[in-house]
């Protein structure tokens, strides 16, 4: 009970909640200085990408789901970069395409969601860039995360270039509370505060393909300014008394509403299965599921108006996406197109010029099934994300539970026809073969947002195994 009420912050004012103490701190003064949740989310995302460099940045790319008030439509956005255009004839010669280096990396989709989601807010771009600026020229204590992703992709880093890169010093991987500073994200993020969506097009943009091209990587110019951030509308189902929203496809939002779906269909019985069926099903008719985990971080926001959004950015998986590292400007490319597109021509996700990799990344929404009650959320993960969030939302519609309790209840994932659970949870799992692992070792970083009735209390649960935090204002 100590432990989920500690992980909740709630408040008249806004809450706000990220992967990264720093980055929550941050989007609470974005609320304090007039911002709405946009400005808050935005702020926090780009003091992740400084300070949560293995996980998510400006070459990445990101999905969002956003509701401008209680009562609202959500809107759902996705800034998920296209397929290089050279991609898919470059597969037809080699037959393979490789996890990481210079052929997996991604068009970066982030800056154009970056900026569509400062369109949505009050404060702009360049004012949501100023804290993470700070931050990276004065200097942040490396995360525990984050050494720990440093020691798992040490040798991604150094097969990629030499020892010496701010981000893999000589001596070795980054330690937990080492003072880091990252002069060049201070310039990438400059120029976005001054170029938004078009951060590619100038210098930054030169770096990249240059890096990119030397690696081995097909990107070119016309690639990057294809990038674009899309708003839509989310898709939505009823389950169990709930109406769920979530990013439409190439994120895995479909599939969470489908495991869902067929978990309600089973009478609230057997969800590893239905998930199971859901992610196989994704895969059979939209491509090969990703895998893998490590690259990706959440940020979530509500303000006093009760307009709330969850924010999922990524580099992809593994820690460091590609392993690329653009040293002018300490940018990791990310690996998106390695770990989302199909090599086989055959497939649906072949990346034909212009297509949008599949993407397990995903943000969802449901209202009830108490009266009133509407509460967003997401969480890193990878392939597990669907695991995660369906355990989340199969809580809350079974018997409305208090978000603490949500956030840091015992998680299973899948291990192909086995379920990793960690020990508490495995009393859960019915007709399931079962692999026990410690409490709290999941990699889940849920984050749960809950919005206010006029004039009430709005709520965030920050999952605590990857130091997540909420913070109310």
């Amino acid at each position: 009970m100590l432990l989920s009420s500690q992980a909740v912050g709630v408040g008249a004012l806004g809450v706000v909640g990220a992967g990264s103490p720093s980055a929550a701190a941050g989007g609470v003064r974005a609320l304090a200085a007039g911002g709405t949740c946009v400005d808050a989310a935005l702020a926090a995302a780009l003091i992740e990408t400084v300070v949560l460099t293995p996980k998510c940045g400006l070459a990445g790319d990101l999905v969002a789901l956003y509701v401008p008030g209680q009562g609202s439509p959500p809107e759902a956005l996705v800034a998920v970069g296209p397929s290089p255009s050279g991609l898919g004839a470059a597969l037809l010669e080699r037959r393979a395409l490789p996890f990481t280096g210079g052929l997996a990396v991604g068009v970066p989709g982030a800056p154009a969601g970056y900026a569509a989601l400062a369109s949505r807010g009050k404060l702009g771009l360049a004012a949501a860039c100023a804290p993470a600026i700070e931050l990276a020229t004065c200097g942040f204590a490396w995360p525990e995360v984050c050494a720990t992703l440093s020691r798992e992709a040490d040798v991604l880093l150094l097969e990629h270039q030499q020892p010496g890169i701010r981000l893999r010093p000589v001596h070795g991987p980054l330690e937990a509370g080492e003072l880091v500073r990252l002069p060049g994200a201070a310039r990438a993020l400059a120029a976005l505060a001054a170029e938004g969506a078009s951060l590619f097009s100038g210098a930054v943009g030169d770096a990249f393909l240059d890096r990119v091209r030397r690696a081995g990587g097909v990107i070119e110019r016309d690639d990057l300014a294809a990038a674009t951030g899309q708003w839509s509308a989310p898709v939505t189902a009823v389950v169990a008394g709930g109406r769920l929203h979530a990013t439409p496809y190439p994120t895995h939002g479909p599939a969470l509403l489908d495991a869902l779906a067929r978990w309600e269909q089973a009478g609230l019985r057997g969800l590893p299965s239905a998930v199971r069926a859901a992610i196989s099903h994704m895969r059979a008719t939209g491509g090969d599921a990703p895998a893998g985990d490590g690259g990706t971080s959440v940020v979530a926001a509500v303000d006093a108006s009760g307009g709330a959004v969850v924010v999922v950015h990524s580099l992809s998986f593994p820690q460091f996406g590609s392993g690329l590292v653009v040293e002018e400007y300490d940018l990791v490319c990310s690996n998106r197109a390695g770990r989302g597109f199909s090599s086989s021509p055959s497939s649906a996700n072949f990346p034909h010029p212009g297509a949008r990799p599949l993407t397990t990344l995903h943000a969802w929404m449901v209202a009830g099934p108490e009266p009133g009650r509407v509460r967003l959320g997401a969480t890193p993960g990878g392939a597990q994300q669907v695991c995660w969030n369906a355990q989340t939302l199969a809580a809350m519609l079974a018997g409305g539970a208090d978000l603490g309790e949500v956030v840091t209840s015992p998680r299973w994932h899948l291990d192909g026809d086995a379920v990793v659970a960690e020990v508490d949870a495995i009393v859960d799992l019915v007709d399931e073969r079962t692999r026990p692992v410690p409490p709290l070792s999941e990699r889940s970083a849920q984050l749960v947002v809950e919005l206010a009735e006029p004039g009430g209390l709005s709520r965030i649960a920050a999952d605590p195994r990857l130091g997540a935090a909420a913070i109310a204002r």
